[in-house]
């Protein structure tokens, strides 16, 4: 550990004399603050000081040492800045040393010798003081951090900042050394201008050579920094003032003018190379994007559109927002980055795999670095990409290093001071820093360096970094940075959005496949781009399966280890989503958990994962991840893409799995017609012979309630494999969402539960014990249904007519009327008042409005049997009349009674 001798220890003789003069002043600040710690009530002293000040304070206070010996060191110590070091003129230490750190020439004359001796002597008795036993407690005068000893430069009342020998500031707002230090009763310097040449040594850490800077506070006069900036051809030697105004701005006094504080920090970065620069960088990772695009679409030959997308933004002033394009919510996070808000504004950009952020970053980067305007604050892209970064100050100097200007200090100095946004792409696909475990954690640095300034952009695939981010605020409301968080959420495309793609890529903008799950893929641009290409390639490939296709290529490029070498193959892949689906089949949940998506990867793979796969496929599995009851859970963006995989791993499995599958699972229209049209020719075992094993076994259930998954896998695949053939076809236990009987013969349906059935030309229709929510005989005749087959169809639709009425069926059927008893009449109207979703209003005859199509069922046995009925229920007591208040004829409001069901 260092020691108080390591502090003063004299420098080398060859040193450059400045950074000796600047040491002198370090030697006699120690020798001060030694003083003051010797006594337990110590004149007060002023921070940060300067060299004629800690002299005289020196002088003063060692008449505390006790020691005649000791005391005399000291007063040699103060005396020695009046050591003459230049000749002609005569200059001792202390007329040098200010005006060098006032901008001053060095002179050229300086006798290295006499001041090497001077800063040894000074070292050799700071150290003899110290031992000597007068001071018994450095703190809070020293600190001690990372096993360097620094002392005191600064005190604020809140906040205390202490320079070690070598190296950085350290800034301290820990509640005991700010409670010692306030005992002290410490007069105070200008706390604006020493706050404002403390930000300015924090900032210039970014560009200028270690240890250059060196920064001299004497109010009323300027700031005066004389440092080194760092530069291709070695140091530049510069010499920078500032101020703080009336209405404390902070500026530069250029040799131009005064400016804007910013305006300096533009000037060391050489601002319009700089932006010529990460514009060179940018289009290389626009020209990466593009070519993926290509990889992916190499029959999209024209230049694919910018199609902004919109945003949902959430922020703690304005609240939620709808209607907004990622490119005007961009440019709000610009245009607010200049405002105070005593906080950094910390935005999440989240959205589901191939919604566009990566895109839409790129985008906003790059108009914000062609724009004009000298001093507009542009968005630094950093890509987490395929990145071995183990930590964000890593990732960025990695990002930024083809600049040759900025590293991590001088990206974040930028923007503190408004001029940059720092934008990470893919905060979750870091290949070494797992983010997802504590987002905020790995953010801290950055945060704290940022001191409640400025932007960050963070874009994930998921919410769950999201979520944590929002979790750990919460948690940690004190910590020493303030942020805020505003969340941005990439909505789905709207139909009009592509319509603007397609008609730019000159396609059609119909999908033949109208499965409303196919439909919902093209509200994300990166399947509308699939889709555009599935166009123009006149791909005889299904639909669905090119996109899947496309889909699983494009995760693989992310999928890749930190070589650069894939982790999966495309079949690989391709199997652990097949598996992953099927066992977020049988959960009957759309999601699983973290360990059970590596589960479902190691039984596809039929080998334990390595650490670096199970970490990358978790972090990178082309699903969505959410946070919920402090866990990870994953599902599929889409349906489609879940109904795909499911439909997918039923046709690979053993026919056994599969079966059990089938029977455990009740399968979509979508997906039994994928199923259907997946089936390998080869297999042994045909689709047919699929279908019909698993009616064996739901004829053989006990009951159909204990088979009703198998019952809508059985009726979907029973409409795709025997809804268009020939012949004689029965069926029995089937629930189909949507059933369409073609080809010609006889069909028997018995116990089918159905919502949708259509009869074509050349089929005759026989219903047992069956539920039809509607039958459409459109295009045949009555003929086509027979015996008493209309029972059990809640509404029939004709070439002329749609009818829910049971006498208007037997009407358009040509089936003679029944004679109906009254009990049957009453029975009918007492199921239809029981389950009628609005109120029963009559006039005064109890005839319901004629215009009331809700109605219609009164008039089922004639209006006077309904009248009658009415009349009967309300001298029975069962139906009670209340007069309804509303302009016109009289109406009255039909209510039951507690006795309505007796």
């Amino acid at each position: 550990m260092l020691t108080i001798a390591d502090l003063v220890a004299a420098p080398e003789p060859d040193q450059d004399p400045f950074r000796t003069l600047v040491h002198v002043e370090y030697q006699l600040r120690v020798l001060g603050l030694l003083c003051a710690a010797a006594d337990q009530r110590p004149a007060k002293f002023s921070t940060p000081g300067s060299l004629e000040k800690w002299a005289d304070y020196s002088r003063l206070q060692s008449e505390k040492l006790g020691c005649t010996k000791c005391r005399e060191k000291a007063l040699a110590v103060a005396a020695g800045i009046n050591t003459l070091v230049v000749a002609e003129p005569e200059m001792p230490i202390r007329q040098v040393r200010n005006q060098v750190c006032h901008g001053g020439p060095v002179p050229q004359d300086v006798d290295l010798a006499a001041l090497h001796q001077v800063v040894s002597q000074n070292a050799e008795w700071i150290v003899q003081i110290y031992e000597h036993g007068h001071v018994v407690e450095l703190a809070p005068l020293f600190r001690v951090v990372d096993g360097r000893l620094a002392a005191l430069h600064s005190f604020s009342g809140t906040a205390a900042t202490y320079w070690p020998r070598r190296g950085d500031a350290i800034d301290v707002t820990e509640h005991d050394t700010v409670a010692a230090l306030n005992k002290l009763e410490l007069q105070r310097g200008d706390r604006l201008l020493n706050g404002f040449a403390q930000d300015i040594e924090r900032d210039l850490k970014g560009f200028a050579e270690r240890d250059s800077v060196c920064i001299l506070v004497t109010p009323p006069e300027p700031i005066v920094v004389r440092w080194d900036r760092r530069s291709s051809d070695g140091p530049v030697p510069r010499v920078d003032r500032f101020e703080i105004t009336a209405d404390h701005a902070r500026v530069w006094l250029s040799e131009s003018g005064q400016k804007p504080y910013k305006a300096f920090l533009a000037d060391a970065c050489n601002w319009p190379l700089l932006k010529r620069r990460l514009l060179v960088e940018l289009e290389e990772q626009l020209a990466t994007e593009k070519q993926v695009s290509q990889d992916l679409f190499p029959h999209l030959q024209q230049h694919i559109p910018h199609v902004p997308t919109l945003v949902e933004i959430h922020d703690a002033y304005q609240g939620t927002r709808t209607g907004l394009t990622i490119t005007q919510a961009c440019a709000e996070v610009t245009g607010d980055v200049n405002a105070y808000r005593g906080s950094t504004n910390l935005i999440t950009l989240t959205g589901e795999a191939g919604s566009g952020k990566t895109h839409s970053l790129l985008q906003f980067a790059r108009e914000s670095l062609t724009k004009p305007g000298d001093l507009e604050p542009v968005a630094i892209y950093i890509s987490s990409s395929k990145s071995s970064a183990t930590s964000l100050k890593q990732l960025i100097n990695d990002r930024v290093a083809g600049t040759r200007i900025l590293d991590r200090e001088s990206v974040l100095a930028l923007c503190r001071a408004g001029l940059a946004i720092l934008v990470i792409d893919g905060f979750d696909e870091m290949l070494g820093f797992r983010t997802y475990d504590n987002p905020l954690s790995g953010l801290r640095p950055i945060l704290d360096d940022l001191r409640n300034n400025g932007a960050v952009i963070l874009s994930a695939r998921s919410s769950y970094s999201e979520a944590r981010l929002w979790s750990s605020l919460t948690e940690h409301p004190t910590k020493n940075s303030h942020h805020r968080l505003t969340t941005m959420k990439l909505q789905p495309w709207r139909r009009a959005q592509l319509l603007e793609l397609v008609a730019h890529l000159s396609i059609e903008a119909a999908v033949t496949d109208d499965a409303p799950e196919v439909q919902q893929l093209l509200t994300t641009p990166f399947f509308c781009l699939a889709y555009a290409a599935w166009q123009q390639a006149n791909q005889s490939t299904n639909f669905l399966r090119f996109v899947i296709d496309t889909y699983l290529q494009r995760e693989l490029t992310k999928l890749e280890g930190q070589q650069g070498t894939p982790l999966f193959s495309q079949d690989e892949l391709a199997d652990v989503f097949c598996e992953v689906a099927e066992m977020s089949a049988r959960k009957v949940t759309p999601e699983i958990s973290e360990e059970e998506l590596a589960l479902a990867a190691e039984q596809a793979l039929e080998r334990d994962l390595s650490k670096e796969r199970k970490r990358r496929l978790v972090a990178l599995c082309g699903m969505s991840a959410e946070w919920s009851d402090e866990e990870l859970s994953f599902s599929f963006t889409h349906l489609a893409i879940a109904e795909h995989f499911f439909a997918r791993q039923v046709t690979r499995v053993p026919l056994q799995q599969a079966l059990s599958l089938l029977s455990s699972v009740a399968v979509s229209p979508l997906c039994a017609q994928l199923i259907h049209s997946m089936w390998p020719e080869d297999r042994t075992e045909t689709i047919e012979s699929v279908v019909a094993e698993i009616q064996t076994r739901v004829t053989a259930a006990d009951s159909s309630e204990r088979c009703r998954p198998a019952m809508a896998s059985l009726g979907e695949l029973w409409a795709r494999v025997a809804g268009p053939a020939e012949g004689a076809r029965p069926a029995c236990r089937i629930i189909v969402d949507r059933l369409e009987l073609r080809g010609s013969g006889r069909v028997t349906l018995d116990q089918a539960e159905i919502r949708t059935l259509v009869v074509g030309p050349g089929v005759t229709l026989r219903l047992t014990s069956c539920q039809v929510d509607q039958l459409d005989l459109s295009e045949t005749s009555g003929d086509a249904l027979l015996h008493d087959s209309y029972k059990q169809v809640s509404q029939l639709l004709t070439q002329n007519e749609l009818t829910s009425s049971p006498r208007r069926m037997r009407e358009l059927l040509g089936v003679p009327e029944e004679p109906v008893d009254e009990s049957a009449i009453e029975a009918f109207f007492k199921e239809k008042i029981a389950n009628a979703r609005a109120s029963i209003v009559v006039n005064e005859r109890d005839f319901p409005p004629d215009e009331d199509v809700r109605m219609r069922w009164t008039r089922e046995y004639g209006i006077e049997k309904w009248r009658d009925y009415v009349k009967k229920m309300v001298k029975d007591g069962k139906l009670i009349r209340e007069p309804v208040n509303a302009a016109g004829p009289s109406k009255w409001r039909l209510r039951t009674t507690e006795s309505f069901d007796d």
